[in-house]
């Protein structure tokens, strides 16, 4: 039995890329899914362009409204979340660009690690290729250059620091269900989905890029400098106490609200109350605590930098 598959797709002011990224899902190998769509307020072209697909396609796109106007992107895709009623979910950026054979091999994947258990929560996510502007390669691979390998998805290291991008994941129901509503503790949609599969669900990084990663002037979160720019906010970042409480304040208070979550299925795990003790720890424990629980980066700098500072 075939079952169905969505596509939750977030924009905002997302005109200069989008056309792109819809032309790539049309694209896929795999065909039978729907693409469930809400804007954020767009004050450009976004929505018409939007509103041209859901006419030429009005089987494939379809865009939910709602009252609550800008919510910023986290929680764009949680209200997504919340509407979506397929067996498997994708998320998808804007200004990406998918390979034809992602929907196609994520399922695939997914599927196989489900091994018929349903009720199992489940996601797996890819790796990416970086892309400039023009669509010009620039990294081959994202796991490569910015150190998030597989190895990597472990708790202590995902209360400090989220592995896999959005774009690249997808989840089974079971996973749907325990996620939403996404919590306004939530730092990303991806970072609380990798947690809650983590603790309690199966999940599997496929080494092949599935994507190309948009990285352009627009997306902030996705800037990548280096040289002289990068050592300079390396020690900027490295006096600034605010900047670093802040840091921790935000992991703390997503982790107790994954805590809380988990609660109904009688979770408990001591590293996940561990990290939540670091809110209120002194500087000498808080060192304590990350190196007992090798609350660790990806990196060895940022890492030192972080036990360092704190």
């Amino acid at each position: 039995m075939q079952r169905s598959v969505q596509i939750l797709l977030a924009t905002y002011n997302g005109e200069q890329f989008l056309e792109q990224q819809l032309e790539s899902l049309l694209q896929q190998t795999y065909t039978a899914f729907r693409v469930l769509i809400r804007d954020d307020g767009s004050t450009d072209n976004t929505l018409s362009i939007l509103q041209q697909y859901i006419s030429k396609y009005p089987t494939k796109f379809f865009l939910l409204q709602d009252d609550r106007k800008n919510v910023g992107a986290t929680q764009n895709f949680g209200i997504l979340l919340e509407n979506a009623d397929a067996d498997y979910l994708f998320f998808c950026d804007q200004d990406d660009i998918w390979l034809s054979n992602k929907i196609e091999k994520s399922l695939n994947i997914i599927c196989n690690l489900e091994a018929g258990q349903t009720s199992t929560p489940c996601l797996v996510y890819s790796d990416m290729t970086t892309v400039d502007e023009n669509g010009n390669v620039t990294f081959e691979s994202v796991w490569k250059q910015l150190d998030l390998r597989p190895a990597y998805f472990t708790l202590n290291r995902l209360l400090v620091q989220n592995i896999p991008h959005g774009c690249a994941i997808t989840i089974n129901r079971s996973m749907a269900e325990l996620a939403k509503p996404l919590p306004k503790q939530a730092i990303l949609h991806d970072h609380w989905l990798a947690l809650l599969a983590v603790c309690v669900g199966k999940h599997q990084g496929i080494e092949t890029p599935l994507v190309l990663l948009r990285n352009h002037e627009q997306n902030v979160t996705r800037q990548k400098k280096y040289s002289f720019n990068k050592l300079k906010r390396f020690f900027e970042n490295s006096q600034s106490r605010a900047m670093y409480e802040y840091f921790i304040a935000i992991r703390v208070a997503q982790a107790e609200a994954l805590r809380d979550r988990l609660k109904s299925i009688s979770y408990t795990n001591p590293i996940l109350d561990n990290f939540i003790l670091l809110k209120d720890s002194s500087s000498w424990q808080r060192k304590q605590l990350m190196l007992k629980n090798k609350f660790f980066r990806t990196t060895f700098w940022h890492t030192f930098k972080m036990i360092l500072r704190a």
